[in-house]
């Protein structure tokens, strides 16, 4: 079973609204604002995690031929924005990552596009320097409880929970139990750029209230 959100900034929202009127709302003038998708497995219990692990750096990932991640101060910002929230919610974070409930991981869609889909949702075997099962521990690949059904374009941020107490026996898949896809974060504007993705940051937590342990 499965959860899916879709929100837009309040800018598009309010569009919509003053059309009403209309069967249904025109969507053209969305592509000039954000996106934030969120999807989670709704078998888990996410008031029983406790703890998670937050790395220092965003995956970029692109057209590079080798491992890049993004650590200046915006990424620092980013990081601390989805540290802060998962405080907030009331777990704990930990420095080591083989005693974390979860794993979270960021990635950064710099200049590629991908399209993902039920039948293939892991694209990222098409790009190697996607961050690997083996970095949270003994798992074989990914593994979705839910179906995933959207396009990562130029632009975009991921981020997505890993549950890092599944089982690890041989030819066992890492599950991700949330995701969000935040995208249409890019203008001419480079702050501008940054004030956006905290905004969708933010949304991204606000629309999940099941991440809580309260």
């Amino acid at each position: 079973m499965i959860v899916k959100i879709l929100r837009y900034s309040a800018l598009a929202l309010t569009a919509i609204a003053c059309c009403s009127c209309q069967k249904e709302p025109s969507t053209s003038d969305l592509r000039k604002e954000y996106l934030v998708y969120t999807a989670h497995d709704t078998a888990t219990d996410f008031q029983q995690i406790e703890t998670y692990y937050l790395p220092d750096s965003i995956l970029v990932i692109g057209n590079s031929d080798r491992t890049e991640y993004w650590k200046d101060d915006d990424a620092q910002e980013i990081l601390s924005v989805v540290a802060d929230r998962m405080n907030a919610a009331g777990y704990t974070r930990l420095d080591d990552r083989t005693l974390s409930d979860v794993g979270l991981q960021l990635s950064y869609v710099r200049r590629v596009t991908y399209f993902v889909g039920y039948d293939n949702p892991c694209w990222w075997w098409y790009y190697p320097y996607y961050w690997a099962p083996g970095y949270w521990g003994n798992w074989t690949g990914w593994h979705y409880p839910y179906s995933v059904y959207y396009g990562y374009t130029a632009g975009s941020l991921l981020l997505e929970m890993v549950d890092l107490e599944a089982d690890q026996q041989s030819g066992k898949k890492l599950p991700v139990i949330w995701d969000s896809f935040i995208g249409g974060l890019l203008t001419s504007d480079e702050a501008l750029n940054l004030e956006r993705t905290l905004d969708a940051v933010e949304q991204a937590f606000t629309q999940s209230p099941y991440l809580t342990t309260k």
